[in-house]
């Protein structure tokens, strides 16, 4: 099982002639895990308390996921200030786990349940490479003032981020259906290696 959240920052500064910007999503106040294809996740790590009804549940575990992104872009004038253009300069998305809001209940704390979480937390590792990808990707946006080519550019990096982030809470929750939150084994086997696919080529993923 895996639970995400996501959160919305903005945060500006402003140049002469020309406007930067930094858009964030991240979170305040908790600690958070960075995936790390060496550094698989480890029982330690699931320290959240187990809710009271946790042994009657079908999972036996829950990662708490959180993708965050932050894009630079600027917005430079031409034609004396008649017309505006901006453009991403630089992107950055994390995929990170938080081990107070992961969970465990102790008696089902075996191999494949675990397998089973560290592949939630590799699909989820997919859509921020796919997100990086198509972020770096967003065409530059022109307007006639300064304003209208910023909303054009924040309007289209929110879609494509949104888009993104709609996508793989369905491919998390559509992962724990097929795979019956571990205990399909073929099914599990056959997650593994579409995973293990989209990790190489991110932008084949659904």
């Amino acid at each position: 099982m895996m639970t995400f959240d996501r959160r919305l920052i903005l945060a500006l500064s402003t140049l002469l002639f020309c406007v930067s910007f930094v858009l964030v999503a991240a979170e305040v106040g908790s600690v958070h895990i960075d995936w790390d294809p060496f550094v698989p996740v480890s029982w330690d790590l699931f320290q959240g308390t187990p809710p009271v009804d946790a042994t009657r549940r079908t999972e036996a575990a829950a990662i708490h996921m959180t993708i965050s992104w932050r894009a630079s872009y600027s917005v430079s004038s031409s034609n004396g200030g008649t017309s505006w253009l901006g453009q991403v300069a630089q992107i950055s998305v994390t995929n990170t786990m938080e081990p107070a809001s992961s969970w465990v209940v102790p008696s089902k704390a075996d191999n494949a349940v675990l397998n089973h979480e560290q592949l939630h937390f590799d699909l989820n590792e997919v859509y921020r490479r796919k997100l990086e990808c198509l972020l770096l990707g967003t065409s530059a946006c022109a307007g006639a003032t300064q304003q209208a080519a910023v909303d054009q550019l924040y309007a289209a990096l929110h879609q494509t981020a949104s888009a993104v982030l709609a996508k793989v809470s369905e491919m998390q929750a559509l992962y724990d259906a097929q795979t019956s939150h571990s205990t399909n084994a073929s099914e599990q086997a056959r997650w593994q290696g579409l995973i293990s696919q989209w990790l190489l080529a991110p932008t084949t993923a659904p």
